[in-house]
């Protein structure tokens, strides 16, 4: 039922199902009693009706230009009633109310002054039939059935006025949610955006650039667990600044910055375009996550990277550079460790070595905690 509802409450739909309705009452205006026989005129009308009814409902809400198919229906239907009314004498036929179909579609189709235009033609034409159709008629029957006939078409273009005003208001109905939803389409993106930038910041060394230390330790969770699955090994590579608080207490803070941007840009440019995460684990200590990178593989990086590094020159105000080196821990799971803690223990320790044993040293971890593996 709510589909019908729906279906007959949408304008097309109706005047469809009137056109229809109608179409199917041809044969009773055609069937003649006294002769036992259909009036072939009118079963041929029925004929164009039913034919034009099912074209109509074929191009349902198909396109734009069925709305053309309607207006030339509209006047062939027009051309068909008055051809019928001349037939059968004017007066003497009842098919006139045909023509207030065509005012109906007038009445949707066009706007309110064109519908006025429509509907006076028609008056007009109607008129015509009934002073000039053959066959005898009384002025007064003529001029009642016009007077009536006029007075009830009065109607249509107020339909037309009316249909006119739904549709605009339904147009700016439309627009007002168009508008709504571009405007929550574009609030949504704000807030994703607004969001991203929050976790960036969340997740970001102010300083470095790098990502920090909470990112560093919820990052290596993940990475073990895919480790787990994959059955892949996962390498942490921890650096540490040789003599940075003797950097920071001869050259000042803002110089102990400068070293660790420097470093950090470095280290962000030899990683591009591989998984390798770098962080700032924190203080003057940095981290590098490797996932799919076994321990040798991690220990030929580190080292790679500590000459890289030792590279590096901080300008001083003097004309004068800085340059200093890191030591530098790497271990690796599952090979050495079984849990993301321990990963992080066993890099800390094998980084441990390489300071106590001479700074500017990579070392990789071992259980014995000798400098047998270090470089």
């Amino acid at each position: 039922m709510s589909f019908l509802f729906r279906f007959l409450t949408h304008y097309e739909a109706s005047l469809i199902t009137v056109r229809f309705f109608l179409a199917t009452l041809l044969p009773l205006f055609a069937w003649q009693p006294d002769t036992r026989a259909f009036d072939p005129y009118v079963m041929s009308a029925f004929w164009y009706y039913l034919s034009t009814s099912l074209v109509l409902i074929a191009l349902f809400q198909r396109s734009e230009w069925r709305w053309k198919v309607w207006n030339l229906f509209m006047m062939l239907d027009v051309a068909v009633i008055s051809a019928l009314l001349w037939l059968q004498s004017g007066v003497a036929s009842d098919l006139y109310f045909y023509y207030f179909l065509s005012m109906t579609m007038s009445a949707y189709l066009f706007k309110f002054g064109r519908s006025v235009l429509t509907v006076l033609s028609i008056d007009a034409l109607y008129g015509a039939i009934l002073f000039l159709a053959p066959g005898a008629a009384e002025l007064r029957d003529v001029v009642l059935r016009l007077s009536v006939f006029t007075l009830t078409s009065l109607a249509f273009p107020l339909l037309s006025l009316m249909e006119n005003l739904r549709q605009n208001e339904s147009s700016r109905l439309l627009q007002e949610k168009e508008q709504l939803i571009s405007e929550m389409e574009q609030i949504n993106r704000q807030v994703a955006e607004y969001a991203f930038d929050l976790h960036t910041l969340a997740v970001t060394d102010q300083l470095t650039g790098l990502h920090n230390h909470t990112y560093l330790h919820s990052r290596i969770i993940i990475e073990v667990e895919k480790s787990k699955q994959t059955g892949k090994d996962l390498s942490l590579m921890l650096l540490d600044i040789d003599n940075f608080k003797r950097v920071n207490d001869t050259y000042g803070h803002l110089i102990g910055d400068e070293v660790l941007m420097a470093i950090s840009k470095r280290l962000s440019d030899l990683l591009r375009g591989t998984y390798h995460v770098p962080c700032r684990a924190g203080g003057e200590e940095l981290a590098i996550l490797m996932p799919d990178t076994d321990l040798d593989e991690a220990y030929e990086l580190a080292d790679y990277l500590r000459r890289e590094i030792a590279k590096v020159a901080v300008p001083l105000q003097n004309q004068d550079h800085l340059r200093v080196s890191v030591s530098v821990g790497v271990a690796s799971f599952p090979s050495q460790c079984g849990n993301h803690q321990q990963l992080i223990d066993c890099a800390d320790q094998a980084m441990y070595i390489a300071k106590s044993t001479g700074k500017n040293r990579t070392c990789r971890y071992n259980a014995a905690l000798t400098e047998d593996h270090c470089g």
